[in-house]
């Protein structure tokens, strides 16, 4: 497959394959064996409406509370079978384009100079698998000077078992734009020995701001590896919240900015839950090579279970007149969790300021001694313990999502104290 795919993209997917077999794996995150779940995927079809999806990925869908928000167009991707696209004609600015990354590339041959030109395609093996086989993927770009009020949402499915989801996401907010992306993954939870490794890749230009709110849920035992590289010019401004409610088998994700322009920021927000035995590697990263950049990193966490969180945080300055902070906190419920934190600091010239906190361990005994006097049990006083240091408010979330985070974080606390 893939004949229908521009010269500039075959060449490029077959140099691809060239480098897998040379290419180490991953060095973070669980080991993976994907060679039983690789597969030539047919053409995208479209659907024209969420009733057309497969009921078990609808479910999955509606199970986010997406469908509950505002948004300006809705993306969704099953598989690499089926994609869906609606856009709220009313709401949604013009010069705003959304559609499936396989059209983009057909349609743009300019979109050669935006290809894993953030990302590295030789980073390792998966990355090149992902250069090889990718399939789909959210194409935006929003024109220069347009302002988009209101979110665009993108959700992606996993629907099958034994499969490898390999979308690949282009998002270009052209100079002094702005727009919030909302994205959630997730797999119905009767699908097993799946992976999503979705790549994105988001180029902020001048003046302009990019909101991103992940969302994660995976079923039990599917493992994710979501790639993200963003590159913010001169006084663009760049902003992520990422939330894991259920890591499935596996998560490593390491999103990393590079702060290129000159009083360019970003502000990375994470907060995640280790539970059941599931492998956590979760991080950020914050380049600062433009004069004056910012950036802020936090990093929270909750183990339970027999859980291992791993929590990366990093920010390299090589500009002068810099600045970044970093937070990383976790929190262990019970005797067999683990979490281990990776603050790493690097400067490259003298005229910059480099922070870092870190903390892990369980709750004070002070704290659970004044809750249970105020008339709590202790296990009642660990879940607002709990509900206070994953508090989703941190985020600025839209309502309905926040308060669908909120719910399904304490079924998690109730499970994993009760």
């Amino acid at each position: 497959m893939g004949d229908e795919y521009p010269e500039w993209l075959r060449k490029a997917k077959r140099r691809a394959r060239e480098f897998i077999d040379r290419l180490p794996p991953p060095k973070y995150g669980a080991p993976l064996n994907l060679e039983d779940i690789l597969s030539e995927d047919e053409e995208l079809s479209t659907v024209e409406s969420i009733d057309d999806m497969p009921p078990e990925a609808k479910k999955a869908y509606l199970s986010l509370s997406l469908h509950e928000v505002k948004s300006s167009a809705v993306a969704i991707q099953v598989d690499a079978r089926a994609w869906y696209e609606e856009y709220v004609k009313s709401i949604i600015p013009k010069g705003v384009e959304i559609m499936n990354t396989d059209e983009a590339v057909k349609r743009y041959d300019w979109l050669k100079d935006y290809w894993f030109k953030a990302f590295p395609m030789t980073l390792n093996k998966l990355t090149a698998i992902h250069a090889a086989y990718s399939r789909g993927g959210a194409f935006i770009h929003v024109a220069e000077g347009v302002k988009v009020r209101d979110p665009i949402q993108s959700c992606f499915i996993v629907a099958s078992s034994r499969y490898a989801q390999l979308p690949h996401s282009i998002v270009i907010a052209e100079p002094n734009s702005e727009i919030h992306i909302i994205s959630g993954c997730t797999a119905p939870s009767m699908v097993g020995g799946s992976l999503h490794a979705g790549l994105t890749e988001v180029y902020v230009k001048r003046g302009a701001k990019v909101v991103s709110t992940m969302i994660e849920m995976w079923s039990r035992e599917t493992h994710s590896r979501p790639l993200k590289a963003v590159i913010v010019e001169d006084g663009g401004e760049y902003i992520e919240n990422f939330v894991v409610l259920d890591p499935g088998k596996s998560i490593q994700a390491y999103p990393t900015v590079i702060l290129r322009g000159v009083s360019s920021s970003t502000v990375m927000r994470t907060i995640s839950i280790g539970s059941r035995d599931a492998d956590v590697d979760i991080g950020e990263a914050a380049y600062l090579f433009g004069k004056g950049s910012r950036a802020r990193l936090i990093n929270r966490a909750v183990a339970m279970d027999t859980s291992v969180v791993r929590q990366r945080t990093k920010a390299w300055s090589k500009a002068s007149g810099t600045s970044a902070f970093l937070e990383c906190s976790g929190v262990i419920i019970g005797d067999k969790a683990i979490i281990e934190t990776y603050p790493t600091l690097k400067a490259d010239v003298k005229d910059t300021e480099l922070y870092h906190e870190s903390a892990v361990g369980k709750f004070s005994k002070n704290q659970l001694i004044y809750l249970m006097s105020k008339g709590f049990s202790e296990d009642e006083a660990v879940a607002l313990l709990i509900r206070g240091f994953l508090d989703p408010k941190i985020l600025n979330l839209p309502k309905p999502i926040e308060i669908q985070v909120s719910r399904i974080v304490d079924l998690i606390i109730k499970r994993g104290i009760g």
